[in-house]
């Protein structure tokens, strides 16, 4: 990225640091909220206006967003994790239903994509390819060490990560995201990529993920989406009291 053109979001009105800053998920495969509707994907909002991911599909999140408050038009930029369709699917409607809103992908996103996206609104669209403040304590990991980006803030009692699969290993990306902030991380929240696995040794690797978190400091987990019922279990046991519930309408102040 050629960042004399990045264009950060504080720079965009109404994008200010606000304490204290709410997480509101929109779209996981549970819903916590009746009358949401849960469905496979991911999307969660940052504040008023920065949404991490969209889940698969358009009409689902307008939905979802409605019951919760969430005006699409009021949103001013969308960060996605990756190209899976679980989480950038809803990305072309909502870029319709937001005339302002900017787009924050990463260049190992498919070519294909990332030209359909150019075309459409490349003014719009900012590829981030290192770690990068998106605003204040407000951060885009971009795609190293895996193929997909993370989002970080800062909160008052240390880092939140917000992942989207967190391909190949969550823990991975939680020691990039402390090579850049040195604070403890108080919460993990997103898909951790392991439902796949539960014929394929799926127990060792939540296990040696969990070993991970640990030795990474790791306050509190709140995996879903694409984490599974069987991995999402061994995080409950592991981490008890500090084990976070997440799914459709969770909402937390930070």
């Amino acid at each position: 990225m050629n960042h004399r053109s990045f264009f950060p979001l504080s720079h965009l009105p109404g994008f200010e640091r606000r304490r204290p800053l709410q997480l509101k998920v929109i779209y996981d495969n549970r819903s916590m909220v009746e009358g949401l509707t849960s469905d496979w994907g991911f999307s969660c909002l940052v504040g008023d206006d920065l949404l991490f991911n969209t889940g698969e599909k358009a009409p689902l999140l307008f939905e979802n967003m409605v019951k919760l408050g969430v005006q699409p038009s009021a949103l001013t930029a969308v960060a996605i994790s990756h190209a899976d369709v679980y989480h950038a699917g809803g990305l072309f409607d909502l870029m319709e239903q937001s005339p302002s809103i900017r787009i924050y992908l990463h260049p190992k996103f498919p070519q294909g994509f990332i030209a359909n996206v150019r075309k459409r609104w490349g003014d719009r669209l900012t590829l981030v390819d290192s770690f990068t403040e998106l605003s204040p304590d407000v951060y885009v990991t971009g795609p190293y060490p895996t193929r997909e980006q993370a989002l970080v803030i800062r909160g008052k009692a240390g880092l939140i990560v917000l992942t989207g699969c967190a391909q190949p290993n969550a823990v991975d990306i939680l020691e990039n995201v402390q090579k850049h902030l040195a604070e403890p991380i108080d919460l993990v929240i997103g898909g951790l990529h392991l439902a796949g696995r539960v014929y394929q040794g799926m127990e060792e690797e939540a296990i040696k993920i969990i070993k991970g978190f640990r030795c990474l400091g790791v306050k509190r987990v709140g995996p879903c989406h694409c984490t599974g019922e069987e991995a999402i279990s061994l995080f409950r046991k592991a981490y008890g009291d500090d084990f976070v519930e997440v799914g459709a309408g969770f909402m937390l102040q930070v």
